[in-house]
């Protein structure tokens, strides 16, 4: 059994997560079939200005540190944009950590803010490659809505 620490924070807490968001990018270019060059140009600075600007209402960090190691392990940024729009931003589990029920513990958290946050409604956007995980974020409730296209660049 493993040992870890749920940790809640906000704007203050994201820097912490830079290591395992650059483990996010790198899986999603090593994914994508269109857009691995917009991941690898990405930049962490970049992101954290998209996440600023999108969660005008409010946002909410949570953090998973492995208690025996020290290290973080997890994270799930969600958002609630100036419409009311819930949105899970980002979701990460380190691989050697997955299917002991962590992500499900993060998503529910995120969750429950959003709904005691009385949003509209909640999305979660999947980026080109990463579509196994529907069938994860459909045990709550999200399905396929739409699917928006984006033009790659030529340049």
């Amino acid at each position: 059994m493993i040992n870890v620490e749920y940790i809640e924070g906000s704007q203050d807490v994201l820097y912490l997560i830079q290591p395992l968001w650059e483990r996010l990018k790198d899986y999603h270019r090593n994914k994508s079939k269109y857009f691995a060059d917009t991941y690898a140009n990405k930049r962490f600075q970049d992101r954290i200005n998209e996440l600023t600007d999108n969660s005008k209402v409010g946002m909410k960090v949570n953090l998973v540190k492995d208690k025996d190691t020290g290290q973080y392990i997890g994270y799930c940024i969600s958002t609630i944009n100036k419409e009311m729009i819930g949105e899970i931003d980002s979701l990460y589990v380190e691989k050697e950590y997955r299917k002991q029920g962590i992500g499900s513990q993060l998503m529910e958290r995120a969750l429950e803010w959003l709904d005691k946050n009385k949003v509209k409604s909640k999305i979660i956007a999947v980026g080109d490659g990463n579509e196994n995980v529907i069938d994860f974020y459909s045990h709550y409730g999200f399905h396929i809505r739409k699917i928006v296209l984006g033009q790659v660049s030529n340049a």
